[in-house]
């Protein structure tokens, strides 16, 4: 499952475009619904750290940057799509609450969670 800055990325998206409690599914998700549903509930889960360069999405001349906000909000055309002030507050989000800079690159954090719940 999707976990660190890409999970916070889509909920907060999914705050403007679609319903962030339904519509996307990351490890949080999982574990909320794990924890209502099934009380007393083991598991345990396994994550990898991974980083994915995107500094190129915060260039507003860059194709490649256009083409990755594509992929990461799946709406075709996002930068010319999304309106000013929602796009401004989706791009700082995602800088500064999912991505870290290391020197002159911006990463976001895409890291993978595998989760295992064991029966009693």
């Amino acid at each position: 499952m999707d976990d660190g800055g890409w999970e916070k990325l889509s909920v907060k998206f999914g705050e403007y475009y679609t319903d962030p409690f339904y519509n996307f599914i990351g490890t949080h998700a999982i574990e909320d619904i794990i924890n209502r549903r099934v009380p007393n509930v083991r598991y345990g889960s396994i994550k990898r750290e991974l980083w994915m360069e995107v500094t190129e999405c915060f260039d507003e001349k860059s194709q490649v940057g256009s083409n990755l906000l594509d992929f990461f909000t799946q709406i075709y055309k996002f930068r010319e799509n999304c309106k000013p002030e929602i796009k401004k507050q989706i791009l700082d989000y995602m800088q500064y609450e999912c991505c870290k800079k290391e020197e002159s690159r911006i990463l976001l954090n895409t890291d993978e969670t595998d989760l295992f719940i064991f029966r009693n």
